[in-house]
Formats: C-alpha cells, structure tokens, sequence
C-alpha cells in the first residue's frame, strides 16, 4: 500500500469537519480528493478523537484507540465457511482494517444450514469470492484479501504484517499447519471448533504449541460424526472474535486455556492446559 502523509490528511480532515460538522462526510471528501483508502482517514480519524458514525456503538466498549488499532490492524482468517464466515463478517463490522480470507471450497446445499455467506445464488461459487462480495457491502472500508487455496499453499508473504490468526478450519492437521505458521511469524492465533451442540476457543500464543497439546495424533474431530447445526458456529465465531479483539487491544490474561462450550446442558468451562 503506498504511504501517506498522515498529518496532511489530518489537517485536511479537521478543516472539513469544522466546515460540515460531520466526520462521515470530511472522511469521504478526504478519500476522494486524497486517494487514501476509507480505513486509513477513518484511522486517523479516530487518532483526532473523531468517531466515524458507523462505529458509534463501539464506542463504549473500545473508545477510539482501540478503534484505531482496529482499523491500523490486519487479521488472517483460514476457512471463511461455517466458523469463518461469522468471524470475518464480525470483524469488518468491528472494523478490522484487512482481512486476509483463505479457503479451497465452494459452497454447496449442505452449507445453506449454518454459513453465513451461503444462500440460493451463492452455489457453486468460491467461498472466498462471495465473501469478497459480502464484506464490501457490509463495509467499504475494509480491504478483504481472497486466497481460493489450500491453507498449506498459501504464499507466505500472505502472513507478513497480520496482527492475528483465527482458526475456522475443520482439518486437524490444517490446524496445526497454521499454529506452526503464527510460531514462525509470532502472531497469535485465535482457534475454534465445533460439533453438534460442542464448542471450543482458544487463543494459542507463539510457542505455546497448544493445539499440539490439545488434539495430540487426531486426525478428525467431532463434527464429523455430529455435523453442525445453525446456532453452534455463530456462538462459537462471536466468542472469537471477542478473544481476538482482547488480544489486539491488550485485555484480559495471557493464558494458556481453552473454553469448552455445551450449548446443551448450557455449561460452559475453561480448562487450562
């Protein structure tokens, strides 16, 4: 991406808020006279103590640092189907400046149950490329980066400048392909799985080799044999995304922990490992 002068653009945009009155409008006459992208003149605004409106009801929960640090940030999610279709919708809603979505699939009937970017018109298209379509409607100023591969093939520069890791994959050694990858580039890694009414999240820090850990030589996990209905990954996508934007904005302990959810008997527990 080209760099910017961020205090011309800052300047800029304070003159245009004193002229309308509205942070919106001065951010969309700076872009266009500019050339900047939406989510760098939003940053900045955010610095200037200026919330954009879209991110008004953010406000109370991050206040405009941890916007900015959202929107300055790139996130990597691997599988944009089930888990990950929630989780990279919830993020370009947050305001998560880049996401990075890989996936080798295209969606077919038996994903119109739970994933979130699967309806009639979508079958038989790359996953990534409806996200693509989705997330621009859902946010302008998010840049989505589509990889239609394999996580294994993805190119390693894909990795370079990403805040975090979230793991939407349903393969266990894809999993551990992509702990080995945050450990090599030291992001942390958000992991979830699911199954039935089951769930699971937890943050993986570099080096902590939790996922090894956790599945030991498994090679399927349990929604093979459970499936997945609609609610499971949505519950366990938006507890991702709460644990991501933790991290991000430096909330919370680091742990090395996992939250097991059994949305049946309504328990909910966190183990540590």
């Amino acid at each position: 991406m080209a760099a910017f002068d961020s205090a011309l653009l800052a300047r800029r945009l304070q003159q245009l808020v004193d002229e309308t009155g509205g942070v919106d409008r001065a951010v969309d006459r700076v872009v266009a006279e500019q050339n900047a992208p939406k989510r760098v003149v939003q940053a900045i605004a955010c610095g200037m103590d200026l919330m954009p409106e879209r991110y008004d009801r953010n406000a109370g929960t991050l206040g405009c640092a941890g916007q900015k640090r959202l929107l300055e940030s790139r996130a990597l999610v691997a599988g944009v189907g089930g888990l990950g279709g929630y989780v990279a919708e919830e993020l370009a809603r947050s305001g998560m400046g880049t996401l990075v979505g890989v996936d080798s699939d295209r969606f077919d009937e038996t994903n119109l149950n739970r994933q979130l970017f699967a309806d009639r018109s979508s079958l038989g298209l790359a996953k990534t490329e409806a996200a693509r379509t989705r997330l621009a409607d859902v946010n302008d100023a998010v840049e989505f980066l589509p990889h239609f591969c394999a996580l294994e093939d993805l190119p390693e520069t894909a990795y370079e400048h990403t805040a975090l890791l979230f793991d939407c994959l349903d393969r266990i050694p894809s999993k551990l392909h992509l702990q080995e990858m945050g450990e090599r580039y030291d992001i942390p890694l958000v992991h979830g799985a699911i199954g039935g009414w089951y769930g699971q999240v937890a943050v993986v820090w570099p080096k902590s080799r939790l996922l090894s850990n956790l599945y030991g030589g498994k090679q399927e996990g349990i929604e093979r044999e459970l499936g997945n209905p609609s609610f499971t990954p949505a519950v366990v996508a938006s507890l991702m995304v709460a644990e991501g934007i933790k991290v991000l904005l430096e909330k919370g302990t680091r742990e090395n922990a996992v939250i097991f959810l059994d949305l049946l008997h309504n328990q909910w527990e966190t183990i540590p490992l």
